[in-house]
Formats: structure tokens, C-alpha cells, sequence
């Protein structure tokens, strides 16, 4: 039997508690401990307290992923007795600085799920071994058990480490070795400042006197030399504990993440290079007045393609990145300025057809709620960062006979008209209303109002109104292909102006009587 000698040199067997939240966490463990003559007892939380407060155990095994933070509770009330007990954690899954708290509140080891008792049987004898307790019935070979921080770094797949407050490293897991190539020893021997990217000294410095300071830092990033002259991007979250001059650190390995952030930014420039390069030479041909047949050609078909690659490409990346919310947000500015050219091509191929009757129209019943709400989504964005206040008016179902592609463009193109003329604080309102047999999106915008005499001359080829000596211009062709699309499908477009809103932009199709229709296309 495992025994010890007491205070009036009788044995008494080695009493163990495992505390688990069912009985499931220790039962194979209390089958190995009482091969080897423990007396094991299993505890839930709420016997726990008790149990180890009426008679001291020997040992407890105490699960760290026990509900409701109840380990720290437990700790935290086994700390305050004389003596406190001896407390290992265990599980499979803790944080470093879980287990660091832990260690703060009175844990004594930390072991990786599954427990063995040869572990357990390790601590016991290493803490006799501390106290000049003699039990020869823990072998030679027990006291070389791993347990403890050691253990937990050991097997730790992240990069775990410990320094002190004097420049260097005290402590790395093995990890360390696989990402950067140099040995712990090496590492351990030369202040991790000289290990830092020189551009990056500086900041790493202020952030050291922080967390000197006591203040915890999580997600700091910092490029760190490899052992082959290269540097890798690593991503830190350190705690640090002024009592022992000490810092932990979790630390990951982004360099894949960084260089991907720096990818995507770059092509982000560089498709914004091209869209203000193509902007720049549509003005020429616009000043030039006419569009030659063959310049058409080369727009549509040299930048279609490229351009529908890049969107898809922007689109999976964007549904998959997990990176800094800066680059999310130049993906999506990347998708609309994407999504602007290719509607800008589309408009180019398109007006052609429908200034000779060659364009085929496609009139289905389309769901304006199913077409409009999808439309202002795409847009939220955009008004938040130009502070504008977009404003979808609740309406009951409509259903207009309309192409859907050329409905949706077109109401595209009037939108994005009002986020360029709208400023910024100001407001867009979009509506929908029934109109005798016709079914009318309004869009109004709180920009400067188009003159009377001017509301025509927007929707002709190249027209433009002017407003205190500065043109409003169309050089899209948006509002050329929203009035030739509109007509195309049977409606009309025309601009006026409301109590509330400086400018509206309506848009009238024929009605679909919502008891005849088939299928909608929206």
C-alpha cells in the first residue's frame, strides 16, 4: 500500500480527491491509483470544498475545464486554508495564461489530459522529496514524471514562453526552434530585443515599458530574425506578473496572414491605379465627344475578362479571410470599384444595342423588395464611411414587368449617381409606391437640387447640368443607359423634387397584378 509515516509514526494510506464534473473525468484514473493502493475518492464541485476542508487529502486532481470557472473558485477557497492542500490541474485544452492565473491562485502542477498515475505518483514524490518525507513505495522512476509548467510547454503545439523583465528569454517550448531555427539555447543566450526587426525596435520598446508597467497586451505584432537571415511576422498576447519580474507569452506565427494582408493591399493600389487610368482615358474620349467602334471593342474586351477574374477571386477571399478589419475593408472597396467597371463596360456594350432596337429585352414580374433590399445592403457600407443616412421606406409587395439585368442597373446607376451628389451627413431615401397601373422606385437624395430646365439634358449622351459654375456630368453613360434601359422595358425615368428630398430620381414600369403572375424573376 502507498503510505506515509504520520506525525505519531503510524502509515496511513496516500488519500487522493479527483474533482471532475461527473465521475466520468476520474474513473479510469481510480481504477490505475487503486492498483497502486490509494484511497481514491471522486468529487463534483460541490463536494469538493467540503470534502478537502474536513480532511486534508493528499492530493487533489482538479479539472480545469470544470463549468462556470468552478476550478478557480475552488483555488481560490483551498488557498486560505493552513496547510493548503496539494492541487493538480488537468485538462486538455487550457490557455497559457489560464494555467498562469491558476498557478497564481495555489495550483501546484499543471498535466495534459489524460492523466496517468505514474504522474500523479511523480508530483507526490517530488513533493516529499522537498520535504524530507521518505515513501519507498514511490519508485526512483515516478520522481522523473513530467509535471508542471515544463509538461505544459512540452506539449503545447503554439509558441509558449517566459521572460523576464531584464531583456531575456527564460523559458521556450519546443516550438520555438520549428518556426524560427535557432536552438532555446541560442535564443535563451542573447537579449530578445537584437532578435526584433530593426524597422520594429522602436514600437516593441513602447510596448515592453507597457507591459512592465503591468498592462496586459494581446495581438501585438513584431517581424523576428530566423536563424537563415529571414523574418518571420509573429503575433503576441503577453501577460506579465510583477511579483516575479516575469512575462508570459502565447505567441503565433502570422507571417502567411501578413503577407496575405500585404498582397491584398497592394493589388488593392493597383486596381484602383487601373480603375482611375481607365477613368482618365473615358474623359479624354469623352471630351473628344464620340466613342469609335474599335475603342469600344478594346474596353469591353480586354477589361471584362481580367475584371470578372478579379471580382470572383475578391469575392472568395473576402468569404475566407480572417485578417485585419483595415484589409476587409479595402476588399470591399476593391469589389465596388470592381463591380463600378464592369456595370461601366456592360453600359458601353449595351447602349449600342439599344440606340438600334438590337438589344433582346427580357420582361418577367420581378419582386422590387427581393431587387431593392440586396442593392441598399451593398451600399451600407459606403454611406458609413461618407456619413450619409440610407433610408429603405417599408412598402407592401410590387410586382413590375421588367428585365431584371437592365431594372438593375439601372437602378444602380441612379443610386450610385445619389451617393456622389449627396453630402456628407445627408440623406437617401428609397421608396416604391403604386401609381394607376404603373409601379414606381423612387430615389431621393438630400444633395443640391437639378434645375427645371436641366432635368432632361442629364438623361441625353454626355449631358451634364451645371450647378454654380461646376458640371454634373455623366460620364458613365449611367443616366443615359437608365433612361434607354427604362424605356426599353415600357416605363419611363424623369428627375423631380419633393418636400423632403432635393432630388428624385423616378423610375415607372408597368404593374404585374399580383393574382396573374408566375414565377418572379427577383
Amino acid at each position: 500500500m502507498s503510505q506515509v509515516l504520520n506525525r505519531g509514526g503510524a502509515t496511513a494510506a496516500r488519500r487522493v480527491i479527483l474533482v471532475g464534473n461527473n465521475n466520468a473525468f476520474g474513473k479510469a484514473l481510480e481504477a490505475e491509483l487503486g492498483q497502486l493502493h490509494f484511497e481514491v475518492e471522486l468529487a463534483t464541485p460541490a463536494m469538493a470544498i467540503e470534502l478537502v476542508s474536513a480532511n486534508l487529502p493528499d492530493l487533489v486532481v482538479l479539472d480545469l475545464t470544470l463549468r462556470d470557472g468552478a476550478a478557480m473558485r475552488l483555488l481560490h477557497a483551498w488557498k486560505g486554508l493552513n496547510p493548503a492542500p496539494l492541487v493538480v490541474l488537468a485538462s486538455d485544452q487550457a490557455s497559457l495564461p489560464v494555467v498562469v492565473e491558476a498557478f497564481g491562485a495555489g495550483a501546484h502542477s499543471f498535466l495534459k489530459q489524460p492523466v496517468t498515475a505514474s504522474a500523479l505518483v511523480g508530483v507526490l514524490a517530488k513533493r516529499d522529496q522537498a520535504l524530507g518525507v521518505k515513501d519507498h513505495s514511490l519508485s526512483e522512476a515516478s520522481l522523473k514524471a513530467d509535471g508542471g509548467v515544463d509538461h505544459f510547454f512540452a506539449v503545447s503545439p503554439g509558441l509558449l514562453s517566459i521572460a523576464g523583465f531584464d531583456g531575456y528569454f527564460k523559458m521556450l517550448n519546443p516550438a520555438w526552434e520549428k518556426t524560427l531555427g535557432f536552438t532555446v539555447e541560442e535564443l535563451c543566450a542573447k537579449p530578445y530585443h537584437e532578435l526584433i526587426h530593426p524597422d520594429d525596435r522602436q514600437r516593441a520598446s513602447h510596448e515592453a515599458l507597457e507591459i512592465c508597467s503591468g498592462q496586459t497586451v494581446f495581438h501585438y505584432r513584431n517581424r523576428y530574425l530566423c536563424k537563415d537571415g529571414s523574418y518571420r511576422w509573429l503575433s503576441w498576447s503577453v501577460t506579465p506578473a510583477s511579483s516575479t519580474r516575469l512575462i508570459y507569452g502565447s505567441t503565433k506565427d502570422v507571417t502567411r496572414i501578413v503577407t496575405m494582408e500585404q498582397t491584398l493591399m497592394r493589388t488593392n493600389e493597383e486596381l484602383k491605379a487601373e480603375s482611375r487610368a481607365v477613368a482618365d482615358r473615358h474623359q479624354t474620349l469623352t471630351d473628344l465627344g464620340h466613342f469609335k467602334d474599335e475603342v469600344t471593342d478594346m474596353l469591353v474586351h480586354d477589361l471584362k475578362g481580367p475584371l470578372a477574374v478579379i471580382l470572383s477571386n475578391y469575392q472568395f477571399l473576402v468569404e475566407s479571410f480572417d485578417g485585419s478589419a483595415e484589409c476587409v475593408e479595402a476588399l470591399n472597396d476593391s469589389q465596388s470599384a470592381g463591380r463600378r467597371m464592369l456595370r461601366l463596360l456592360a453600359n458601353l456594350t449595351d447602349v449600342g444595342g439599344m440606340e438600334n432596337k438590337s438589344l433582346v429585352v427580357k420582361l418577367l414580374p420581378t419582386d422590387l423588395s427581393k431587387l431593392l433590399a440586396p442593392l441598399i445592403e451593398q451600399r451600407r457600407t459606403l454611406c458609413r464611411a461618407k456619413e450619409l443616412m440610407l433610408t429603405l421606406v417599408p412598402f407592401e409587395t410590387m410586382v413590375a414587368i421588367a428585365d431584371l439585368d437592365l431594372l438593375t442597373r439601372t437602378l444602380e446607376n441612379i443610386l450610385d449617381n445619389a451617393l456622389r451628389h449627396t453630402p456628407s451627413g445627408g440623406q437617401i431615401e428609397v421608396s416604391a409606391r403604386q401609381v394607376d397601373g404603373w409601379v414606381e422606385v423612387r430615389v431621393g437624395n438630400s444633395g443640391e437640387p437639378i434645375p427645371v430646365a436641366q432635368r432632361e439634358l442629364i438623361f441625353q449622351k454626355f449631358g451634364q447640368a451645371a450647378h454654380q459654375g461646376q458640371g454634373r456630368m455623366n460620364l458613365g453613360l449611367g443616366l443615359y443607359f437608365s433612361r434607354l434601359a427604362t424605356e426599353a422595358q415600357g416605363g419611363e425615368v424623369r428627375v423631380e423634387q419633393s418636400a423632403t428630398m432635393a432630388t428624385v430620381f423616378c423610375v415607372r414600369l408597368p404593374s404585374a397584378a399580383s393574382a396573374t403572375i408566375g414565377p418572379l424573376a427577383a
